[in-house]
């Protein structure tokens, strides 16, 4: 390995040594941030930063042993996405020229920039012979941390875009930002084998597993199985905690019940089903039909509760139906022979429960009547209950709170 020259840090007056002279474009200041521009005789100071160095895994200047090769760390990166942060290392041999050691979770791999790029579509790729699929979606990442010099101008905020290639234990990685296309092969590399030839600062290993860009090792919205278990336990037990916090909120219970007959093809006049009382300054009041066992009907019924202080009607409607026959398919049903209808926050006091409605047949014309001529009547078993709970609120929260792990599973094995 050939020696580095001196240059002094326009900002801080420290002395930085360009290890990679010669090659490196941009030069981050180890003493105070600064961005410095190497390219040229005269060193440039291209932004200046008033802050302590970062620190990474593997520190700056170390020389170690890799594949046989000696390789010198002169750059490191630490970049982030929406769900991870990784460390990234740039190597350098003036006779080999630079390399990669991406860092995650105790994960590593070591990357070649790639002068022949694949060929393919955005599903496949082909490098020398072998065939690259293409692994999850692209990922955006962000560079959070810059140290060291490196081959081409490079700050924190930089964003790319990184897709990702596997074949066996083979990935091929390819970056895209500011419209520059750059492919890099990585394979893995022992953790043990990195420490023994450069050390390793364990505090400063990245903490988060499966990011993305470089070290996208699984194409996979990037947490552990352990994680995926928890977060369906969480899951499970916020929707339980839920449903006892609706069931406590509902409040007291009162109900009242009655039977009606509706004819098919005709309808009945108002009846009262009874009298129920909301204690709480609201509650919501469930009617359920039940009916008897009937096929091609339907009942539309209408419900009605009456203040008794005020005489206001609250009003709502409800259908139970009921259907089956058979086709090239075979038997089928639709329907069924119950219906709930829910009013949401009726006010607190006391309410008549009233019920109207009409049946009808299908098809329409004829409707049949018995075997003594009586038209055809249906039985409806109304009951009006106050302190009930919105089912269809608990579900659009079960709904909500699965959707991410469920996502994550689903994204984990779809390609299997």
């Amino acid at each position: 390995m050939t020696g580095g020259k001196a240059i002094t840090c326009p900002a801080c007056g420290g002395t930085i040594e360009v290890r990679a002279a010669g090659f490196s474009v941009n030069l981050v200041c180890q003493n105070c941030g600064s961005i410095l521009d190497v390219s040229r005789p005269e060193v440039v100071l291209i932004r200046r930063h008033e802050r302590a160095r970062t620190r990474f895994a593997i520190e700056i200047g170390k020389r170690g042993t890799l594949f046989g090769q000696e390789w010198e760390v002169v750059g490191a990166l630490r970049r982030k996405d929406q769900i991870a942060i990784w460390q990234e290392f740039l190597l350098f041999n003036p006779y080999l020229g630079y390399r990669w050691l991406v860092a995650a979770d105790g994960e590593w791999q070591f990357g070649t920039p790639l002068a022949d790029r694949p060929q393919g579509d955005r599903n496949r790729v082909f490098w020398r012979s072998d065939s690259f699929s293409r692994l999850g979606r692209d990922q955006t990442f962000s560079t959070t941390a810059v140290a060291g010099e490196f081959y081409w101008r490079v700050k924190a905020g930089d964003t790319a875009t990184a897709t990702l290639f596997q074949s066996g234990e083979t990935f091929l990685s390819r970056e895209i930002s500011e419209g520059e296309e750059n492919w890099t092969q990585l394979v893995p590399v022992e953790q043990s084998d990195i420490e023994q030839s450069f050390g390793l600062d364990r505090r400063r290993l990245p903490k988060r597993k499966a990011p993305s860009g470089l070290m996208q090792f699984k194409a996979e919205p990037g947490l552990e199985q352990d994680d995926l278990g928890r977060m369906f336990l969480l899951a499970f037990a916020a929707a339980i905690l839920a449903a006892i916090a609706m069931a406590v909120l509902a409040g007291p219970s009162t109900r009242t019940s009655t039977m009606v007959q509706v004819p098919v093809g005709g309808q009945i006049a108002p009846i009262k089903v009874g009298t129920i009382t909301v204690r709480r300054p609201w509650q919501f009041v469930t009617v359920n039909a039940d009916t008897n066992q009937f096929e091609n009907r339907w009942v539309d019924l209408e419900y009605n509760l009456v203040d008794r202080s005020s005489e206001q009607s609250i009003d709502a409607y409800g259908l139970v139906e009921h259907y089956a026959g058979s086709d090239s398919d075979g038997p089928w049903t639709e329907g069924s022979h119950h219906g709930d209808t829910m009013f949401g926050h009726v006010p607190q006091g006391t309410y008549d429960v009233y019920v109207s409605g009409s049946a009808h047949g299908w098809p329409v014309d004829p409707l049949p009547n018995d075997a003594w001529g009586q038209v055809e009547t249906i039985n409806v078993w109304v009951e009006a209950e106050t302190g009930t709970m919105s089912w269809g609120m608990w579900w659009t929260l079960v709904i909500a709170l699965f959707a991410w792990p469920v996502t994550i599973l689903w994204w984990r094995h779809r390609d299997k």
